[in-house]
């Protein structure tokens, strides 16, 4: 049998009985570097799902253009026969004052008498323009917009540009507190890690020392606490994702949230597989640092 499957059947034996000789130290590992993965996986599942429904605003970006009281049906077709020449342009529905006043009613059922107290319909018409994939960039949507702004008919144009770039910015802001607070949570764990790691390479320092003696490399000796600490961090992503996953499905199906739009917007889907993995893998490569910076530390590196 080789060197080197021997040094891999010793890191693997060693390892073990290495968990399994301090399973309290091994759980607070773990646990350590599971609590700070969960937390930076909350702030990643909430970013995701706003970046969902952004790129979804982004796909269904309109321009509203609202007509004049007293607009005619010549200047109607006139802005029909331009729209349709337009290549920002993708398809243009019309909008009667009717139709937006039953629009109203239905998205706002607690304000639908508001016409019959105001005594009128106070909904203007317009036309909704879909735009193109090619021209939904800033620049573009206000090009569109200042086209139309002075044509005949025509009180207001509006899109929502600002919505849109206000939930950007929500989502960033999200991502940076993530990644801040799980960077925090990830040295608290680098450190538990590595005290654990020491305390470890400390109870068996005699043993380390009869190894060297007898001509152990380095590899040998570090390899076990290398191993258990990925181990350790591999389970603790493992815990994270899977306490992500019930927290999911608790708030999945709480009434709040089949009542709340909002909560809908914000969990409507867990995060992708890939994104899932590479978390659990995180905990492995962050157990393995700790396990790193402790055996640098205690002159076995």
């Amino acid at each position: 049998m080789g060197r080197p499957l021997l040094a891999i059947r010793h890191a693997i034996r060693e390892a073990w009985e290495g968990l399994w000789r301090n399973p309290a130290l091994s759980l607070l590992s773990a646990a350590s570097i599971g609590i700070s993965l969960y937390v930076l996986g909350l702030f990643l599942l909430l970013a995701f799902n706003l970046n969902r429904f952004v790129e979804a605003l982004g796909r269904e970006t309109q321009v509203q253009v609202y007509l004049l009281e007293n607009v005619t049906r010549d200047t109607l077709s006139d802005l029909r026969a331009e729209f349709a020449t337009d290549p920002a342009i993708s398809s243009v529905r019309f909008v009667s004052k009717e139709d937006a006043r039953l629009r109203f009613q239905r998205d706002f059922p607690s304000l639908r008498d508001l016409p019959d107290r105001v005594g009128s319909n106070p909904f203007p018409s317009s036309f909704e323009l879909e735009i193109r994939d090619a021209y939904r960039d800033p620049d573009s949507l206000d090009r569109i917009a200042k086209s139309y702004e002075k044509a005949p008919g025509v009180e207001e144009v509006r899109y929502d540009r600002g919505w849109t770039e206000r939930l950007v910015g929500i989502v960033a802001l999200v991502q940076r507190g993530g990644y801040g607070l799980g960077v925090l949570l990830a040295l608290a764990a680098l450190v538990t890690v590595a005290a654990v790691v020491q305390l470890t390479v400390l109870a068996r320092r005699e043993e380390i020392e009869i190894m060297k003696l007898v001509g152990a490399t380095a590899a040998f000796i570090r390899g076990p606490f290398l191993l258990a600490a990925a181990v350790q961090g591999l389970v603790g992503g493992a815990i994270a994702v899977a306490g992500l996953f019930v927290t999911h499905r608790l708030v999945e199906r709480a009434d709040v949230f089949r009542s709340n739009p909002f909560m809908s917007l914000i969990a409507g889907r867990f995060l992708p597989a890939d994104a899932a993995t590479m978390l659990a893998a995180g905990g492995a490569a962050l157990g393995v640092l700790a396990a790193i910076l402790s055996l640098r530390r205690a002159g076995t590196f």
